[in-house]
């Protein structure tokens, strides 16, 4: 049996509305001990007052009222809507708590949800990403997943599997039955074939469009005082990095996120890259290269005043294979610009149309990603993978004349990689399938 479990749904904020939600055995007690009005049934909304134990009024509130286990959790569930200020919502929560019920953890009612058969570990999964995407992209994506599309896809990979599996079962222990499907290799291995296909393309979909999902890592360097902490500013429209004539003033990488044409860029701004002067510099500047190496896009910042020197060149030579732009800072300082295919600008003057069109393109340009219905997160990939690996197996298998007993292991393995997915593997759904799907010995 569950404990009972609280929490504040709608989040610990000053707000028009708050959800005070309970969830188990003794949610329905908890609530007739502190709500004066009508006890709902099943699915239904009452109106009336939260009280404390001493009788005094805490708020005017609506209930929800869902009783069994048809909702959302599976067990019954009672959501309290309040007004939304933090005191009245807090001093709800602590009543429900002290009469019993335990502060849920943090995604605990999608797990529970999940635990009762409600919904399946690919949706949950596509519930957190709903409430946390930040672009459009992203929402459109978790938007399909939640709806189903990518579930259905795996089902229907899952049957087709079952089917094939179901042939090969029958044929091992049952070859002597008038009723039983003859396995024509061909056959079975298109069959195959169409399945591996179909996976292959959903799988370099999904890593295309991982760069829609996952932060890319947009790295600021050069000499110091080029101006690398000012275009972090400028971006930012923000005062996040300090800013002084003084070299070596940035010792650590400053991290920030933002959202950009649709991706989601954490900008670093990292320590001037030259011979350090103290012990605590060559740390930052030992940090900055290796920021570099991991770094999805550099964007490398050169004094226009100055030019370019032999640190800079050492980056050139380091960023080589990377994507790269090279930003002439303080285009202010320069009267006449050379016509020089450079791109200009003034963290200064936050003059940064140039970078901005130059970003876009580079983005744009190296974006592989495509429109495809069907994209999984990365822990969903590792599963595609291993069922891919599999069914390579199967058809090599086949190619060398391996019988079906032999090539079913497989199988097995692409359907349990298939299945972790959604979640609750159970090999007792082979054993229905087989025999859903054909009338042994009638």
């Amino acid at each position: 049996m569950w404990d009972t479990i609280a929490a504040i749904s709608s989040g610990n904020i000053n707000q028009a509305i708050s959800i005070i939600r309970i969830v188990g055995p003794e949610a329905l007690d908890i609530i007739k001990k502190i709500f004066i009005g009508r006890i709902g049934q099943n699915k239904t909304i009452q109106y009336g007052f939260i009280k404390d134990l001493e009788g005094n009024i805490i708020d005017e509130v609506l209930v929800s009222f869902f009783i069994g286990s048809d909702n959302f959790v599976g067990e019954n569930t009672i959501e309290i809507n309040a007004h939304g200020g933090i005191i009245i919502t807090n001093k709800i929560l602590d009543l429900v708590l002290s009469l019993g019920a335990r502060e849920a953890n943090k995604g605990e009612f999608t797990r529970r949800a999940f635990l009762n058969g409600k919904i399946s570990l690919l949706k949950a999964e596509a519930i957190n990403d709903l409430i946390n995407s930040k672009t459009t992209q992203q929402h459109k994506i978790a938007i399909n997943a939640f709806n189903n599309k990518n579930e259905i896809k795996i089902k229907e990979f899952l049957e087709k599997l079952e089917y094939l599996i179901g042939l090969c079962e029958i044929n091992i222990d049952y070859p002597e039955y008038d009723d039983v499907p003859i396995l024509e290799n061909k056959d079975f291995e298109s069959k195959i074939i169409e399945i591996h296909q179909e996976l292959k393309q959903i799988i370099a979909s999904s890593k295309a469009n991982q760069v829609y999902i996952n932060p890319l890592s947009v790295v600021i360097v050069g000499n110091p005082n080029a101006g690398k902490s000012s275009l972090m500013n400028a971006i930012l429209n923000d005062e996040k990095a300090i800013v002084t004539n003084i070299e070596g003033t940035t010792r650590d990488v400053i991290e920030h996120e933002i959202v950009f044409n649709n991706f989601i860029l954490k900008l670093k701004d990292t320590a001037g890259i030259r011979d350090g002067k103290d012990e605590i510099e060559k740390i930052g500047i030992k940090k900055s290269w290796k920021e570099i190496e991991q770094a999805d896009i550099v964007l490398h910042i050169i004094d226009a005043t100055k030019g370019i020197n032999n640190f800079d060149l050492e980056i050139i030579e380091k960023t080589k294979d990377k994507k790269y732009l090279q930003l002439w800072n303080k285009s202010d300082l320069i009267n006449n610009l050379e016509k020089e295919n450079k791109i200009y600008i003034s963290s200064l003057n936050k003059d940064l149309k140039n970078l901005e069109q130059e970003l876009v393109h580079l983005l744009v340009h190296n974006d592989n990603s495509n429109n495809s219905n069907f994209v999984f997160n990365k822990r969903q990939i590792v599963c595609l993978e291993k069922a891919l690996n599999a069914l390579n197996d199967v058809i090599e298998g086949m190619n060398q004349g391996l019988t079906y007993d032999t090539i079913i292991v497989d199988l097995h393995l692409a359907w349990e990689s298939l299945k972790e997915i959604i979640g609750n593997v159970d090999k007792e759904e082979l054993l229905d399938s087989i025999f859903k799907n054909f009338c042994l010995g009638k």
